[in-house]
This record gives C-alpha cells, sequence and structure tokens, in this order.
C-alpha cells in the first residue's frame, strides 16, 4: 500500500530551503550577539572554545571569528549562496563547541543542541543548497 505522504516526494527542495532557513537563521540569530559583544565576549567564547592550545591573546580573536562566522554564514544559508562551503565551515564552529561540552562532561540540553545543529550543518554540506538558492546552476 502507498504510503498518504509519498506525493510529498516532488517538493523535496521546498525541504531544503527549511532546512537552509531554520539553521541559517538561528546561527545569525545566535552569532549576532557574539559578533556585537566586544572584547569581554570574544574572550569568553575564544576560551571556551576547545582551542586551549592557544596563546591567551588570541581567545578574543577566536571568539570574533565565532561571531563572524555564525552571523555572516548564517545569512549566507538563508539565501542559498556558497551553501556547500558555508555549511561545512559552520560544521567546524559547531564541532569546537560540541568538543566543549564534551571536555566539560557536560550531555544536558546544552550539549545536545550542539550535537543537533552539528548533524543539520554536514547534512547541509551533502544535500548542498537545493533548488531554490543563489547556488543554483542556471540562475
Amino acid at each position: 500500500m502507498k504510503s498518504p505522504l509519498a506525493g510529498l516526494s516532488k517538493f523535496d527542495y521546498f525541504g531544503v530551503l527549511l532546512l537552509r532557513i531554520g539553521v541559517g537563521a538561528l546561527l545569525a540569530f545566535h552569532g549576532y550577539p557574539i559578533l556585537t559583544g566586544g572584547g569581554t565576549v570574544w574572550s569568553d567564547i575564544g576560551e571556551g572554545a576547545a582551542i586551549a592550545s592557544l596563546p591567551p591573546g588570541l581567545f578574543e580573536y577566536a571568539g570574533l571569528a565565532s561571531g563572524i562566522i555564525q552571523f555572516i554564514g548564517g545569512i549566507l544559508l538563508v539565501i542559498g549562496l556558497f551553501t556547500r562551503g558555508t555549511a561545512l565551515l559552520l560544521t567546524v564552529v559547531a564541532g569546537f563547541a560540541l568538543a566543549n561540552h564534551i571536555a566539560a562532561g557536560s550531555f544536558y540540553l546544552s550539549f545536545i543542541a550542539h550535537l543537533e545543529m552539528t548533524l543539520a550543518l554536514l547534512a547541509l554540506v551533502f544535500i548542498g543548497p537545493g533548488r531554490l538558492s543563489l547556488d543554483r546552476k542556471g540562475i
């Protein structure tokens, strides 16, 4: 017997669009306060990014880079531009946050949220931008 939802597969491009917009908007929303937070916020983010091998003076730059990547990368995902590369870069940033939770031994809701975001971003690397994006060939 055919599933009543089987006809939805012809709208798979819409699912990719929803994934891109949802993940991109969440990351841009999360990255904006980091980006505008200033040196203290950047330092806190940089210190907690599981990159303790960096000299202390570079924590601020690591936090700033994280904010820039999240905010600009989130916007690029929403509009569907440079989708695969952006998703890969965002996967790395989310992976650092995930590694920080693992190193701290905290496996609570924040860990689950970072794991879900990392997996969604990794899926976008393989899925690509979909039909409704600026990356689509022929536009």
